[in-house]
């Protein structure tokens, strides 16, 4: 999980899984599937925001673009990136079976009635291998594993942790977007919200800045400290979202911290164009 220490994280320090190669690497349904998933998200990215990309179909970096853009856009508010995300998820999925209530998806509103209720394990279990099948274009390699550490099978509220972790060995997404504050509000806080609330399935997600791993702990709920936790990680040494803002002359909010040298509640680090992109230890990531 992101560090709360006053140390600037140097992003990927300690990762030892190779990158995703994009020519040559592919989800379990191979390139042609994971080409189209690519661009059923992208289309539903480029939705919410108005506006595509203007590079080529297939094209990774495309998307991350769009969630860049979708993160600046609302950088102020965290809960406005938060819900701009999860409505992009939502939005990947129909909205059938009818009959379902005002502000709900269909088929994820009839998923929690007919199969996370009254199954939790099988639907705790069929998410982590869904997750696993259809999402490593976006995300990267993974394993799927048990959840069995002690912290969280006394957390379980779905399932006996068998077949329930979801391992990403080099998160893609994390790495290209190189910004803390991308991935709590645009990954892990609407992804989160997606499977608990819309969905009625249990997950916890932990990304780990350093090694770039991410665990999806499904049949575990999230915590207040676990949000708190994913909020208070300091800006990354050379983070992208810091660098774009210091081209456009933003502030970034300091976070309180403790120890020597430690900025006080609201204050702000202006930084200006030609500044280091870089800002101190103590500073939050920018939209957290």
């Amino acid at each position: 999980a992101g560090s709360t220490s006053s140390r600037t994280l140097v992003l990927g320090s300690k990762a030892t899984v190779p990158a995703w190669d994009a020519k040559l690497d592919s989800g379990p349904l191979g390139q042609r599937v994971d080409a189209l998933l690519m661009a059923r998200f992208r289309s539903k990215l480029a939705a919410e925001l108005g506006r595509d990309s203007t590079l080529p179909p297939g094209n990774y970096g495309a998307v991350m673009e769009l969630v860049s853009a979708l993160h600046a856009r609302d950088a102020a508010s965290p809960a406005s990136v938060t819900g701009a995300s999860r409505r992009t998820l939502q939005s990947l999925f129909p909205d059938w079976p009818p009959f379902n209530p005002p502000g709900t998806v269909g088929l994820l509103h009839w998923f929690g009635v007919l199969f996370a209720r009254p199954f939790p394990a099988f639907s705790a279990r069929l998410n982590t291998y869904v997750t696993w099948a259809a999402a490593q274009w976006l995300m990267g390699a993974c394993e799927i594993g048990d959840v069995d550490e002690p912290d969280d099978t006394t957390r379980l509220a779905a399932g006996s942790g068998k077949g329930q972790l979801l391992l990403v060995k080099r998160c893609r997404y994390l790495e290209e977007a190189g910004c803390a504050s991308v991935c709590v509000n645009t990954c892990k806080m609407p992804t989160q919200a997606f499977f608990n609330e819309d969905m009625a399935v249990p997950l916890t997600i932990e990304p780990d800045y350093e090694t770039l791993e991410c665990r999806f702990k499904f049949g575990v709920p999230p915590t207040a400290e676990d949000e708190a936790e994913a909020r208070s990680v300091a800006c990354f040494a050379g983070c992208k979202a810091a660098a774009a803002a210091a081209t456009k002359g933003t502030q970034l909010t300091a976070v309180s911290t403790s120890g020597a040298g430690a900025l006080r509640q609201g204050t702000t680090l202006s930084q200006q164009p030609g500044d280091s992109a870089v800002p101190p230890a103590a500073a939050r990531c920018i939209g957290m």
